[in-house]
């Protein structure tokens, strides 16, 4: 199950809604975000409650999975040739206070 729509995902990357050719390659990049995001906080998304039940994804997770997306999105090669790049901070930032699992 994923967590963003493809509509939710066009609209970050300022796509046409009804442009239908890239959407495999969205779905897939959306996955890799999801799994890169659980990896990081050392849980599935989303996880579960007490009771089994899925906990709603909070709003900064999905900041955080849009931002990701967004960067595999622009850099789809493994090597960037002749420019300065940065991380941004701001993906670790989103999911950071939901991280389980990471000792004292």
């Amino acid at each position: 199950m994923s967590v963003m729509t493809l509509e939710q995902i066009k609209h970050h990357l300022r796509l046409e809604l009804d442009d239908e050719s890239q959407d495999a390659h969205l779905e897939n990049l959306s996955e890799a975000a999801e799994d890169y995001a659980a990896q990081y906080i050392g849980q599935s998304i989303p996880w579960k409650d007490s009771e089994g039940e899925d906990v709603p994804v909070p709003a900064s997770i999905k900041a955080a999975l849009l931002l990701v997306i967004g960067d595999l999105y622009e850099n789809r090669e493994a090597q960037i040739v002749g420019t300065i790049r940065a991380d941004n901070p701001a993906v670790e930032r989103l999911l950071h206070f939901y991280r389980v699992g990471m000792g004292v």
